[in-house]
């Protein structure tokens, strides 16, 4: 290359430059254009179990925990969700303040509901410590007899959410078998407790089987979770319930932050 086209090619490469550099000053001085956030896809409506409670750094009134299903599935199939879960909520109470704030982007909905509509808490809480107690036994009579109106329940809630929201699958989500009766025999448990253990799981099943028929005849789909928890209930080594002697934990009965996981998270993965 000569001098006289060295000095052009230098002029020419110098004027690129120049501009290249006003170009980049020119984008790194205009105002950023702000990133509108991505819409929902997956909503989580229900109870305790789909609020997450149990499984640590509960946040609000709703008990909501991050480690919750529905953060674990979210993350995992890269949806992005809104939980609308709290503790205590029956049937009632998510058709009335959850299904309406269901954004309207919604594309899945998975839900936990009935355990509340059936007193199951409190069959719990007076069953375990007093199984051969007459309050045990009213409190089992008055859980079966409300087990009876949930279908009417389920349909409605179906029918609410199907209104709000025309476009989203429904996915009712099943209930955990709290214990391992095989394994309270083993370690000395009474009885009685082995008794009542078995006829709580019983109940677990019952309560599973109405959610599983109401929501497949309204055009919803179920998914068991059950099989997953098994062998991961009250007492196991490897044990994904909330124990009522646990002092680290005051969620009773709720899914650990490993039962989310390793029992709501992969039943839905494997059923959705």
């Amino acid at each position: 290359m000569n001098s006289l086209r060295l000095r052009k090619f230098a002029a020419r490469t110098g004027v690129a430059a120049f501009v290249s550099l006003g170009l980049i000053a020119g984008f790194a001085g205009a105002p950023a254009v702000a990133q509108s956030p991505s819409p929902v896809t997956y909503t989580v409506l229900g109870d305790s179990y789909s609020a997450g409670t149990g499984g640590g750094a509960e946040y609000d009134d709703c008990l909501r925990s991050l480690n919750g299903y529905g953060n674990n599935y979210a993350a995992a199939t890269g949806k992005v969700m809104s939980n609308l879960a709290c503790y205590g909520a029956t049937t009632a109470d998510v058709q009335l303040y959850q299904v309406p704030l269901i954004p309207a982007t919604t594309k899945l909905i998975t839900l936990t509901v009935g355990g509340n509509d059936i007193g199951t808490g409190a069959v719990s809480e007076i069953c375990v410590p007093a199984p051969q107690s007459a309050q045990c036994t009213a409190a089992l009579s008055a859980s079966m007899q409300k087990l009876s109106q949930l279908p009417t329940k389920i349909k409605s809630l179906v029918k609410a959410i199907k209104s709000q929201v025309p476009q989203a699958k429904v996915a009712f989500v099943g209930y955990p078998r709290l214990f391992e009766p095989n394994n309270m025999a083993q370690l000395g448990y009474s009885a009685d407790q082995v008794k009542t253990a078995r006829l709580m799981n019983g109940a677990a099943d019952l309560l599973n089987s109405v959610i599983a028929i109401s929501a497949l005849s309204n055009g919803a789909r179920y998914v068991p979770v059950a099989w997953a928890f098994a062998g991961h209930g009250i007492p196991s080594y490897t044990q994904w319930i909330v124990g009522p002697y646990d002092p680290t934990n005051p969620f009773v009965f709720h899914p650990t932050a490993t039962g989310y996981l390793n029992g709501y998270t992969a039943a839905l993965r494997a059923f959705l």
